[in-house]
């Protein structure tokens, strides 16, 4: 028993030492990072987020870069706009094109996208001359891009639209829910919400009704 008990609390302490990182601090209005109470990167930055996959983004005079773990500067202040890592690889914007690089900053996506998204289920949404589609991380389009409109997949199913009318595809990009509906938001909770006849309802992944959406006035508040 007691072995067992000092072996659960070594392997805590060791993935917990792992799992350690900096944390976000503010100081008249910038930016800053500490590790264990001690100051390792200067609040200097306009703003920043939290860790993510071991980096955090950083802005400086409208531009973005990333720091890693010890608060190094690795991926330099040189993007317009930027996502998170995820998975080793991050969305970034430069000469007013989306593109993908890794943690060495090397380029893994080439800048030639209009917008790009984070990768979700393995595609991430892009719009390139106008349309929409979703590319895999070895940039092919998985799912054409040819939408006039899409939103980020969720619960394993994106909502997208063609001449007007919007539908789902899966991530094989297959059509299960026909295109039959003036407006579609993202699944949650196995519901998405939907538009149709100028009704908002809210239907099942299999395309089935399964409420209205209710919408309060002011006297139903009161």
């Amino acid at each position: 028993m007691k072995k067992a008990l000092l072996f659960f609390m070594l392997a805590f302490l060791f993935v917990n030492g792992f799992a350690q990182q900096p944390e976000r601090f503010y100081l008249n209005g910038k930016v800053g990072y500490k590790m264990n109470g001690n100051v390792i990167v200067a609040a200097a930055y306009d703003a920043g987020s939290e860790f993510s996959d071991g980096f955090a983004l950083v802005v400086s005079n409208g531009k973005r870069g990333f720091l890693d773990a010890q608060g190094k500067l690795v991926v330099p202040l040189d993007y317009e706009d930027a996502g998170l890592f995820k998975n080793g690889l991050a969305r970034v914007k430069k000469n007013g094109k989306y593109g993908f690089i890794n943690v060495t900053n090397e380029t893994v996506i080439p800048f030639r996208y209009d917008y790009a998204d984070d990768f979700i289920s393995e595609l991430a949404r892009v719009q390139l001359n106008g349309k929409w589609g979703f590319i895999n991380t070895k940039d092919v389009a998985l799912i054409p891009v040819v939408y006039e409109n899409a939103n980020n997949f969720s619960e394993g199913l994106a909502s997208v639209c063609s001449n007007g009318k919007w539908g789902f595809v899966d991530v094989q990009g297959k059509t299960c829910i026909p295109f039959e509906y003036e407006r579609a938001f993202s699944f949650y909770n196995k519901m998405a919400k939907v538009m149709k006849d100028g009704k908002s309802i809210y239907i099942s992944r299999t395309n089935a009704f399964v409420k209205e959406e209710v919408i309060r006035t002011e006297h139903d508040r009161d």
